[in-house]
């Protein structure tokens, strides 16, 4: 039970512990958590500054430079904070499984670090107002600077991981497209006039796009089937419809069977017929060319494709 208890645990994905996405969540939550500090002047944060202990600078620290630099230097020391706990974190990922609750409980001791160097800055360097005298005043600023900490850092830190959740759907949907090009036959605009040669690479034939209806093989031939004002004209071309599949890809004239290609500007409909699927051809008398096992997913996205397209 515990083995498969373990095994349903949500890992961390890897947007959110790979090198850029690691820090990228540092610079925007320090970015942030700066200019958060001077524009708002957070939990009365204004008064921190009044040290009663060094009364030649204390107006100095008290005027609006004096209180940036001052946030500077609070907000640098959680960066280090937080690039050294990075830092960790992206190694010991490389070499352990990461869990939701593995890395809230790295931020907690990340936030509670930050808050113990504020707290020993506050024993050590400050006096007076803001001073601490002995171990309940210790407790009380430091539970004090984790819940300030906390909250100055939640709001960068979700819209830091709704960016990059964002920027990694963006990633696997464009992946998806170039696999979907590589894998399937993409219409494009259809030349106006098609050249067909033959297995020598010498022309033969040319003829308007519109014109050609279907090509099938003949043996070491193919036969191109072309509409001749209402008439329908043949033409024999010594090559192979392998051949021409690879000549004309990403045009209208599509491979749907080993023995046909048909062009989809005289397709009416793909439909199922009694051994398979047929395409129907805008021509009197009808016509129906079948579509092979072989070529059916490839030939009903293409038709899709090129239907949406039209």
């Amino acid at each position: 039970m515990r083995l498969i208890e373990f095994q349903q645990q949500k890992e961390l994905p890897e947007h959110l512990r790979s090198k850029s996405g690691l820090s990228s969540q540092v610079l925007f939550s320090t970015v942030f958590a700066l200019l958060f500090i001077n524009i708002y002047k957070p939990f009365a944060s204004e008064k921190w500054t009044s040290l009663s202990s060094i009364k030649e600078y204390s107006q100095w620290i008290d005027s609006p430079i004096g209180y940036i630099l001052w946030s500077l230097g609070i907000v640098a020391i959680g960066f280090f904070v937080m690039v050294i706990s990075r830092v960790l974190f992206y190694h010991y990922a490389k070499r352990h499984r990461i869990f939701y609750w593995v890395y809230t409980i790295w931020l907690t001791v990340e936030l509670s670090s930050m808050a113990l160097i504020y707290t020993l800055i506050g024993i050590f360097a400050i006096n007076g107002t803001t001073g601490i005298h002995n171990g309940d005043e210790a407790m009380t600023f430091f539970l004090k600077a984790f819940f300030y900490i906390f909250f100055i850092l939640l709001i960068p830190t979700m819209l830091c991981v709704l960016y990059l959740a964002l920027m990694k759907k963006k990633k696997d949907l464009q992946n998806l497209q170039e696999q979907y090009k590589e894998n399937n036959q993409v219409i494009t605009d259809q030349p106006s006039v098609l050249q067909f040669c033959d297995e020598k690479g010498e022309p033969k034939f040319s003829v308007k796009s519109e014109s050609v209806i279907w090509i099938e093989a003949a043996d070491n031939y193919v036969v191109i089937k072309y509409q001749n004002q209402e008439k329908i004209s043949e033409f024999l071309l010594r090559n192979s419809l392998k051949r021409l599949a690879d000549d004309f890809k990403d045009t209208t004239l599509f491979r749907c069977h080993r023995s046909y290609m048909v062009n989809f500007n005289h397709a009416v409909a793909l439909r199922k017929g009694m051994d398979g699927l047929v395409i129907e051809l805008d021509i009197h008398p009808l016509k129906e060319i079948p579509v092979s096992k072989t070529y059916k997913e490839e030939t009903s996205t293409a038709f899709m494709q090129y239907t949406c397209n039209k």
